[in-house]
């Protein structure tokens, strides 16, 4: 065995032993828990809890809220039919931070759904639901004017509890901070569907045509 053989085996021995013999405390250290006081924006206090842990890019937190509603007024009445609803909503929420500590985008799942009534206590005779995925974006890192919101999935479901769907629409929803909503998708109107492409969302559901369904979902059986 050559000179040269034997002190490249010897070298390699010697880097293993090290290896074996490194105490824990020359290894990766856990990165430092993160400073909620910190965060810009802060996070949302009407999510029950929040977890939050160091990536290399910044801060990431996790939340989630759960609501449930009691029967109240609902703001639109249907002629001379007074309506009441109740909502309850499961919404789940990661925000990620920069290393400066800033919000600079945000993921959600949520499903709401509001039951409507035209009595104070029910029963429920109409639900408006929601099923969507969303994100934010921020043009400005900690700036919530400054939000680009682009959801997915089922946007409203306005039915009776009895029968289909009064009105539907299903697609993407882009909110410029500083713009109109734009809508991408089909809506089903009765038996009606219309299929649209970047469409102001006024065009889309106007007020009237919102309280229209609510109002026919509703009181379908009354």
């Amino acid at each position: 065995m050559t000179h040269i053989q034997r002190r490249g085996i010897t070298t390699v021995f010697g880097l293993s032993l090290a290896l074996l013999v490194t105490p824990l405390s020359a290894q990766a250290s856990p990165p430092p828990p993160v400073d909620e006081s910190r965060l810009v924006p802060s996070l949302s206090p009407t999510f029950g809890s929040w977890t939050c842990r160091t990536s290399k890019d910044g801060p990431v937190c996790t939340g989630e809220r759960h609501l449930s509603g009691d029967w109240g007024l609902f703001d639109f009445p249907c002629g001379d039919t007074q309506l009441w609803a109740r909502g309850e909503s499961d919404r789940y929420q990661t925000r990620y931070y920069n290393n400066e500590y800033l919000d600079s985008y945000r993921e959600f799942r949520t499903n709401d759904i509001d039951y409507l009534a035209t009595s104070p206590t029910g029963p429920a005779t109409a639900t408006i639901s929601t099923n969507v995925r969303f994100n934010e974006t921020f043009a400005v890192p900690g700036d919530d004017r400054t939000r680009t919101i682009i959801t997915h999935g089922l946007l409203w479901d306005i039915r009776s509890i009895q029968g289909s769907a009064a009105w539907r629409a299903v697609g993407t929803l882009v909110e410029p901070p500083d713009g109109v909503g734009k809508f991408t998708g089909h809506v089903t109107d009765g038996a009606r569907t219309t299929q649209y492409v970047d469409a102001p969302l006024g065009d889309v559901l106007s007020d009237d045509t919102f309280i229209g369904a609510v109002c026919a979902a509703a009181t379908a059986d009354g």
